[in-house]
């Protein structure tokens, strides 16, 4: 069961990192750095990807909370 929980903490940090680090920012963010701005934004829309990418970080961060509690707990 620990291992179990242990795997998908390690999953859900993983995606939470990716998921922050595409975000954009004042400047161009992670995605400008290798030039892939523009897809993102040719696929989601210039809100589309701001609104997908904040709710899969909320979602994440308590999928990551809820996990370290049931971790610390056991």
């Amino acid at each position: 069961m620990i291992a179990v929980l242990t795997f998908l903490h390690i999953l859900v940090s993983v995606l939470l990192v990716a998921v922050v680090l595409m975000q954009k920012s004042k400047g161009d963010g992670l995605s400008g750095a290798f030039g892939g701005g523009g897809a993102l934004t040719a696929s989601f829309g210039s809100r589309g990807a701001a609104t997908l990418l904040s709710k899969a970080t909320s979602v994440l961060a308590v999928l990551f909370m809820i996990l370290s509690f049931l971790l610390a707990i056991l």
